[in-house]
């Protein structure tokens, strides 16, 4: 199958079950119809959801407010012309739920293998385009509970499992995780996942980059926290911090060798529509770049901080890093011998990671082709791996 298949917008009656639900929660109120309307998105990818729908939708816009509107605006950025990375992973439902690292990477990575259990059960289900086989599914089971072992064990979460496999650990996993739903939660996890096509591997690629959003503002607090420890002359908090911001990124690591299994021919299909949304864009990433080392002139003056101006005017505005800190910082000399091993130890954390997303990308796109965020794909990896984490630490 062609990895360029060209899909044509669907028919438009205007009386679809989904349109005709949300236009009656605009005019009468209730709850809004999410089962109905996440169902018709999965049907066809938001790519190419009928133009009737998306009328309703955006005539429902005015009478929501508080999840619902972040939603919708969700479900409107191609109409909107403000589709990217952040509305492409559904950032803003994610956004409430980032305080509790542990809980959410146990929610989206369960539900990454729920979702591969469940396509392998039923093979035309949602985004039913190139399933994986049996081999497969169980190479991605296996990289998901590599991730999701230790953050169960911090959790405290009591996981069953009756029966040798990978697969019985899985649905034991999910079991636990549904068993601690909350009807938000299971709100999030629905809305959360809105492929722009329907093939089976942009399920995983969603799951996966949304985990690594939620490291990086995990990241980004640690930093936080070496830099005022080293501030306060707590070395002892910075290390501690530095540590475990360095144990987390490898720690959900592995979630590479899950993307790894994707088909090029699958990821290429799927990429098709999604020009305009890159990690580029992540906030997360650049705030955690920039809490590490301030970013030289060149760099913050360049593309990758033209997507995130919010993160730029808070360099700009002096937000403290960990190396302007650690420069400044009186300590004495064992104190800061164990925090430039700390430091040392975060920085080869993050090379490892860029360096994978570098290969992973040449692999899927190839050297030359450009990106999705205007940028030049792994061209522009190539170089900014090579970006020191902190300066020269003494």
């Amino acid at each position: 199958m062609s990895a360029t298949i060209t899909r044509e917008p669907q028919p438009d009656s205007g009386t679809s079950p989904e349109i005709v639900a949300v236009r009656a929660w605009t005019a009468r109120g209730g709850e809004f119809p999410h089962a109905a309307v996440l169902t018709a998105y999965r049907r066809w990818g938001k790519a190419l959801v009928p133009g009737g729908l998306l009328d309703a939708l955006a005539d429902a816009r005015p009478r929501a407010t508080g999840g619902l509107l972040a939603l919708l605006d969700v479900l409107l950025d191609k109409r909107d012309g403000t589709y990217d990375y952040r509305t492409y992973l559904a950032l803003p439902l994610l956004a409430p739920h980032l305080g509790d690292r542990d809980l959410l990477t146990a929610l989206l990575v369960a539900d990454l293998m729920r979702f591969e259990l469940d396509a392998a059960a039923d093979p035309a289900g949602p985004l039913p385009v190139l399933p994986p086989d049996d081999a497969l599914v169980e190479k991605r089971l296996r990289h998901g509970l590599r991730v999701i072992r230790p953050v169960l064990n911090r959790l405290g979460w009591v996981v069953p499992v009756v029966a040798p496999g990978v697969r019985a650990e899985a649905r034991a996993v999910w079991a636990a995780a549904d068993s601690h739903l909350t009807g938000d939660q299971r709100l999030m996890l629905r809305c959360t996942v809105l492929p722009v096509d329907v093939v089976h591997d942009e399920h995983l690629f969603i799951r996966v980059l949304q985990t690594f959003e939620t490291a990086f503002a995990a990241l980004a607090r640690d930093l936080e926290r070496a830099s005022t420890g080293l501030t306060g002359g707590s070395a002892g908090d910075a290390e501690d911090a530095l540590r475990h911001g360095a144990a987390l990124l490898r720690e959900v690591s592995p979630l590479w060798s899950a993307v790894a299994t994707m088909r090029v021919e699958a990821f290429r299909r799927f990429r098709q529509w999604t020009e305009g949304a890159s990690a580029i864009q992540s906030r997360h990433y650049k705030l955690m770049e920039s809490l590490a080392r301030r970013p030289d002139a060149a760099r913050l003056g360049s593309a990758a901080y033209d997507h995130v101006p919010e993160v730029r005017e808070l360099v700009a505005t002096g937000l403290p890093s960990v190396d302007e800190a650690y420069r400044a910082a009186s300590l004495p000399r064992e104190a800061r011998v164990a925090v430039a091993a700390a430091m040392a130890d975060f920085a080869a954390s993050v090379d490892v990671w860029r360096r994978t997303h570098h290969r992973l990308a040449v692999r899927m796109l190839g050297a030359e082709t450009g990106g999705t965020g205007y940028t030049g794909g792994a061209s522009y990896l190539a170089a900014a791996r090579e970006i020191p984490v902190f300066r020269t630490v003494p």
